[in-house]
């Protein structure tokens, strides 16, 4: 379908003329088709082996910098067409996208507390892991829908098998259910980037009102119920248990579009 799609991009631009700013488009209709194709392919990037994924993206950076240095070369002294402008955005948003992605963990029902990933963070770093590891913050309570956990190798994506089932251990350890059924409530995925959520308040109501779910740049007002245990492979210090968060009331789990 998108070879398609480029075909008729080429062949329509012969049609375009030669000077002025239309001249320049159809001379930069190969480096717009360039780019496009390294946006879809990052698409799939999580599909690769972790070697190979790194090696895709070192690739991806260096096309999408020879492109958008080409469209650059041809619009040099005038300002850049904006359809053209979207074209290198949207190719360096997917590196960015793709760098940043990793696995998620989501809480499917009932609720669960916070541990202390002390045994955790030293079980990883013994494996040599040197990616980022978020966990709840240890003794708060959280709800059905909450991410619980998030996780990505040094280079992005998913991290290995064992090192993911570590994680899923040490969350499920704040159920109160145990054994296969404890493991089915919580559900990973992959995920382009952190989803952290907030616990916000309204003290006029006097106390918590819901958590708010929203993606790696934003910071709304709250608490942050995620805290990094790891970051490039350092351990990060995570505070003892905070006293009477777990006895906290249910609450809505709100995810931000």
């Amino acid at each position: 379908m998108l070879l398609a799609k480029w075909t008729d991009f080429a062949k329509a631009s012969v049609a375009l003329p030669e000077g002025g700013e239309a001249g320049r488009i159809k001379q930069a209709v190969p480096a717009l088709i360039g780019l496009q194709g390294v946006t879809a392919a990052l698409d799939e990037v999580d599909q690769l082996a972790p070697k190979e994924r790194a090696a895709g993206l070192d690739m991806a950076e260096v096309l999408i910098r020879q492109y958008a240095g080409q469209i650059n070369e041809i619009w040099r002294g005038v300002s850049l067409h904006e359809g053209v402008e979207e074209f290198i955005t949207d190719a360096r948003t997917a590196i960015e996208e793709a760098r940043r992605a990793g696995a998620g963990w989501i809480l499917q029902s009932e609720s669960l507390v916070g541990q202390h990933p002390a045994e955790l963070v030293a079980q990883l770093l013994e494996m040599g892991f040197a990616g980022d590891v978020f966990v709840p913050s240890p003794g708060v309570r959280l709800f059905g829908g909450c991410p619980v956990a998030f996780a990505r190798d040094a280079n992005g994506g998913q991290p290995p098998e064992d090192v993911c089932a570590l994680i899923h251990e040490h969350v499920a350890a704040g159920l109160e259910e145990t054994g296969k059924r404890a493991q089915q409530m919580i559900h990973r995925s992959v995920q382009r980037g952190l989803r952290q959520a907030y616990r916000q308040f309204d003290f006029a109501k006097g106390g918590p009102v819901r958590d708010l779910v929203v993606g790696e740049d934003e910071l709304p007002p709250g608490q942050p119920l995620l805290v990094p245990a790891l970051l490039a492979g350092v351990a990060q210090p995570v505070s003892l248990p905070i006293r009477g968060a777990s006895d906290q009331d249910e609450l809505p789990v709100v995810w931000s579009e």
